[in-house]
């Protein structure tokens, strides 16, 4: 029961904030034309709606359950004008049944599309907010996959929602109506048992009841383990279609490693995975399939057997017992859903756990990131960007290195140096505001920019404009710019391809996505600019020529740079050391630039 309850506050935890959803919306009306109003109104009006319908077609339902009295009498009888009659009175509740189900057809796709949208929205919104994504690496949790829970998780839980809700909805609502028939019809069909009449009121319900109790509770202990299979096995699916992305992102270093062999065992491994997975759930369906088809079958005929003497020993018409068998079925069937639906609900229950998954570890991103002591970043009325007993911490808080006092000036080039592992790229992840990690303070002068230029420079899918562009829009920058810096950092033969779409990454070789990066610089001038080894990809000379352009063009910027070779030393103006102290703790230190050799 303590599942239960859990499984239905984590369903309304995911569901409800799109009913609640205020922002501005618009939906197409028949008749009227495009109408705006907030977007939880549309889709509470498209649920009522969808509701509304199923009413409807549960109320067909048992007005075609009552049709088959006359229809049966007619052909007992052999009434060809009462026969007729039951035809047309049939299409009478035929063609408005069929308009009812395709228009509730419709409008459960319609709120589908939007619903989806809305919560795409809501999840792509928050895991892209500012460094979210970036932390979430950095915090234990079962997040694996984002892009599958963003994609193929959020699109089936809202279609589960809807079959299984509008579904049980629609059930319980055939099962309250028939079970009243099913109850009065109980007196016409009494029990017999060795010539002996019973007259047990309503005993064809407690029957139904117990035949579907039965059913449903043996489903259950057969394939309750279902549900942390179909967990796994979307996991152990994903984890191997990452390993494949991994391969073709990465293809030139695993060809030039000949890495092929160690790969395809990688591979073989997650494969086995899933397989083993698989055939942990093939077994556990048949099983279920065995016990589902007899059920299916027998539910067939069990009617019958119980309401089949009354018409042969001329107690009940031959249309009275089609009645009564399909208000019998129907009971059945609502009664049975759980079971019906038994693999259905075991997927969603997965589905819904790794949504809720989801959702925790970007909670706890966000707790980690505002729980004290943390490095405060706010913005001053000063001219130097500025950081005062700086301590940058691993995620764990264990103390990393120490920044006690620092301020970079428009114009000042800073070399940061120090060996491996002494935190200098973490110090400039504090710099610009995503690593939260630690305590301390850092201001930035206001309306300033900061700019990052990693070792990898990263370049969206798209055209070399945009990539150049990222993270602004393609309208950012006169076309004249772009060319203009693209030749600036030694490109210019590619200003011809600003606006073709290809895979860059793949097409540019490491420095030449460095010397996007420092385009990128160029075009978007900061104020405060922070490269980690963001040109270590080319050789000595093109590294100082490059260098040499960046502080061409942006005289004014703050600079602050993480490089290994002494060739850039006389290119930086200040250089601030990371030693290690007494208690290991690396600490930033100033001190003179050494000469370039």
């Amino acid at each position: 029961m303590t599942h239960f309850v859990q499984d239905v506050k984590d369903i309304w935890r995911l569901a409800f904030p799109y009913f609640r959803r205020k922002t501005p919306g618009e939906i197409h009306l028949w008749l009227v034309g495009p109408v705006r109003m907030p977007e939880n109104w549309i889709g509470i009006g498209l649920l009522a709606c969808v509701v509304g319908l199923e009413v409807g077609a549960s109320y067909m339902s048992k007005l075609i359950n009552n049709w088959q009295e006359g229809f049966g009498d007619s052909i007992q009888q052999k009434d060809w004008h009462g026969f007729l009659w039951s035809l047309a009175v049939f299409c009478m509740i035929a063609v408005p049944f069929v308009l009812v189900a395709a228009f509730n057809n419709y409008l459960n796709q319609v709120l589908q599309i939007r619903w989806r949208k809305a919560m795409t929205d809501d999840f792509v919104g928050r895991w892209l907010s500012p460094a979210q994504h970036f932390r979430m690496r950095l915090v234990a949790g079962p997040a694996d996959n984002p892009d599958q829970r963003i994609s193929d998780d959020i699109h089936q839980f809202v279609g589960n929602t809807m079959v299984l809700g509008i579904g049980f909805f629609g059930n319980f609502l055939r099962l309250a109506i028939f079970l009243q028939v099913l109850w009065a019809m109980s007196t016409a069909f009494p029990m017999t048992s060795f010539g002996l009449s019973f007259n047990i009121p309503g005993y064809l319900v407690w029957l139904a009841v117990l035949y579907a109790g039965a059913g449903t509770a043996i489903t259950y202990v057969i394939g309750r383990r279902l549900v942390s299979l179909k967990y796994n096995q979307e996991r152990f699916e994903a984890n191997f279609r990452f390993g494949m992305a991994r391969i073709r992102e990465n293809s030139e270093q695993i060809a030039l490693l000949g890495g092929e062999t160690a790969e395809r065992a990688a591979l073989g491994e997650r494969y086995d995975s899933i397989l083993a997975n698989v055939y942990g759930v093939v077994r556990l369906q048949l099983n279920l399939t065995f016990f589902s088809q007899f059920f299916g079958l027998f539910s067939n005929i069990f009617p019958f057997l119980l309401l089949g003497p009354a018409f042969f020993f001329g107690t009940a018409t031959y249309g009275v017992l089609m009645k009564a068998v399909g208000t019998f079925g129907r009971v059945q069937d609502g009664l049975t859903w759980f079971a019906d639906s038994f693999q259905l609900l075991a997927n969603y229950r997965a589905i819904v756990q790794r949504l809720v998954s989801f959702e925790e570890v970007m909670a706890r991103s966000d707790a980690a990131a505002a729980a004290l002591p943390n490095i405060a970043t706010r913005r001053a009325s000063g001219e130097a960007f500025a950081a005062e007993g700086v301590v940058v911490s691993l995620p764990d808080r264990t103390p990393l290195s120490s920044v006690p006092a620092f301020s970079l000036r428009a114009g000042d080039r800073v070399l940061l140096s120090g060996r491996s592992g002494a935190g200098k790229t973490t110090i400039l992840r504090a710099f610009s505001g995503v690593w939260p990690y630690g305590e301390g303070r850092i201001e930035v002068p206001e309306g300033t920019r900061t700019l990052v230029l990693p070792q990898r420079s990263y370049l969206p899918q798209g055209t070399l404009r945009q990539a150049i562009s990222y993270p602004r829009t393609l309208e950012a920058y006169p076309d004249a710019a772009v060319r203009e810096a693209l030749t600036a950092v030694g490109l210019g033969q590619l200003g011809d391809e600003l606006d073709t779409a290809d895979n860059w990454p793949q097409r540019l070789s490491g420095g030449e996505q460095q010397r996007v990066g420092v385009a990128r610089a160029i075009l978007s001038k900061p104020d405060w600019l922070f490269l980690d080894e963001a040109t270590s990809a080319l050789d000595e000379a093109g590294e100082t020529a490059l260098y040499g352009t960046l502080i061409e063009r942006l005289p004014d910027a703050g600079i602050v740079s993480i490089t290994h070779r002494p060739t850039l030393d006389a290119l930086h103006n200040r250089r601030i050391e990371m030693t290690k102290g007494p208690s290991g703790l690396f600490q930033a230190g100033e001190a003179l630039p050494q000469a370039a050799e």
